[in-house]
């Protein structure tokens, strides 16, 4: 079968949802054609007894009098493709309940159908009430509820005031101000990532009307969340990242998942800048951070860690030196990995664990244990090696291996030409500080090797570990001149 969108997207849903899908197809008002319904039949049992797809035996069971077409073959599969969107449309649509009555209410009053109006915006009004956190969802919805309202008053013909058509200025408002200051936070945030010369309009005139009306910022808690991660990031300021942090645990069990995740993004974000710019202590913040997010369910996405918020927690763990923590970690957590990525990051994160703890030799026998599949890893984990053998003055395993790595390097073509770049300037400069440790020289002699080594250092760029790689430096020259 040839490689198409709609196996490489479906096979990846919960089998839930494709058992829904099925029914989707089988059902005339969404679907007409039988042949669709053939082909879905097929490709589930083919993902259940994981046999590849035979688009020959497919097309002779929806077309059994026609010879093979591949055209036609194709056109039902991306048919079937089109079909899966209007489900994924069609399923959001069906937990999405205040647009539904928006929709109900404004087909109702198009065909003048005034009196069932009234239970529905009643209803409509209880959605809204129920509602225990004001984001922007919230406020959008009630600016359509006002707005029904308004037009539900109006079709009555009754010449009176209502107080629909001010609230429905006054959401307009709170929805449009609480997405500037998103949009100004996100551009905030990407700009000490990225040079960007990003501009969010009027964002200034709101923060100063809401510093001029402060009962209506106090009355307005998520737009005090986006300010308070705004001035963190326009002003560096740690108060703010305070501020942040502690609104963040007040309204924690009110914040929708994904939102929480893109404020502690933003929390995380700052703490990261913070150790870029030298303050050490923001590791044991980043930790604390980690453990609360993982407590509270909000770091996972559909029920999965990312490989680099796997990585970025052990870093933190390693960096405040909470090893047992971080291993535990480690052993209990893997299994929330993307299952094709799981062995690689285990098996990397415990052997970086293992280098850092100065546990050299469980580093180096999970290392004969495992073969990396993914290039990214395969070479990180060769790294921690060399950096292994130089440690324990394993001076042949260690050159055999450094020109094994190098070919690696040089031949592999998954590697960015970054990576590459970064990882040959490290072997070039750990091969000559290997010969540094190892060769016996006078001061003299060792002056200019280091006065070389130093000029490497500070001229090759980009380089991998270069901080390890200064420190063992100074270590190997005062070594080399006493010997």
């Amino acid at each position: 079968m040839k490689k198409n969108r709609f196996l490489d997207l479906y096979q990846n849903f919960p089998a839930k949802e494709r058992k829904q899908f099925v029914l989707y197809v089988h059902s005339v008002f969404f679907n007409q054609n039988k042949n669709l319904q053939a082909l879905i039949e097929v490709i589930e049992q083919c993902i259940k007894t994981k046999k590849a797809v035979d688009k020959r035996e497919v097309y002779i069971l929806c077309f059994p009098q026609e010879a093979y077409n591949e055209l036609k073959y194709n056109n039902l599969v991306s048919d079937l493709l089109y079909l899966f969107y209007d489900f994924l449309a069609q399923s959001r649509y069906t937990r999405e309940k205040v647009l539904q009555k928006q929709l109900l209410i404004r087909t109702l009053l198009d065909q003048e159908c005034l009196e069932p109006c009234v239970m529905h915006l009643e209803r409509y009004a209880q959605l809204q009430e129920a509602q225990s956190w004001q984001d922007s969802n919230y406020w959008y919805a009630a600016y359509q509820l006002q707005d029904l309202q308004d037009q539900h008053l109006m079709s009555q013909e009754k010449r009176t005031y209502t107080p629909h058509l001010q609230s429905r200025s006054d959401a307009l408002d709170r929805y449009y101000q609480l997405e500037k200051i998103k949009i100004a936070c996100d551009m905030a945030s990407r700009s000490t990532a990225v040079k960007a010369n990003y501009h969010c309009a009027f964002i200034d005139d709101i923060i100063h009307w809401y510093q001029d009306h402060p009962q209506e910022l106090a009355s307005f808690p998520a737009f005090q969340l986006y300010l308070a991660a705004f001035n963190m990031f326009t002003r560096n300021d740690e108060g703010a990242y305070l501020q942040l942090k502690n609104l963040l645990q007040t309204h924690l069990k009110l914040i929708p998942q994904q939102e929480l995740r893109l404020l502690y993004t933003y929390v995380l974000n700052f703490a990261v800048l913070r150790i870029n710019s030298g303050e050490t202590k923001y590791y044991q913040e980043i930790l604390l951070l980690y453990k609360l997010l993982l407590d509270e369910a909000i770091i996972f996405k559909n029920g999965t860690l990312t490989q680099w918020t796997f990585t970025n927690i052990i870093t933190a763990g390693i960096r405040t030196r909470d090893y047992e923590w971080t291993e535990r970690f480690i052993e209990d957590y893997q299994h929330y990995l993307a299952p094709d990525l799981r062995q690689n990051v285990y098996t990397y994160n415990l052997v970086n664990l293992y280098f850092e703890k100065k546990d050299y030799h469980s580093a180096l026998r999970k290392l004969h244990n495992v073969e990396f599949t993914d290039a990214f890893y395969h070479l990180s984990a060769k790294l921690i090696q060399l950096k292994t053998y130089y440690l324990l003055a394993e001076h042949e395993a260690l050159l055999a291996l450094i020109n094994a790595t190098r070919r690696f390097v040089q031949r592999n073509r998954q590697l960015s030409d970054y990576q590459k770049k970064s990882s040959l300037n490290f072997l070039h400069i750990l091969q000559r500080l290997s010969q540094l440790y190892y060769a016996a020289m006078n001061i003299r002699d060792a002056g200019k090797f280091k006065k070389q080594l130093e000029n490497d250092l500070e001229a090759l760029q980009p380089l991998a570990n270069k901080q390890w790689l200064e420190e063992v430096f100074e270590q190997n020259f005062s070594f080399a001149t006493k010997h």
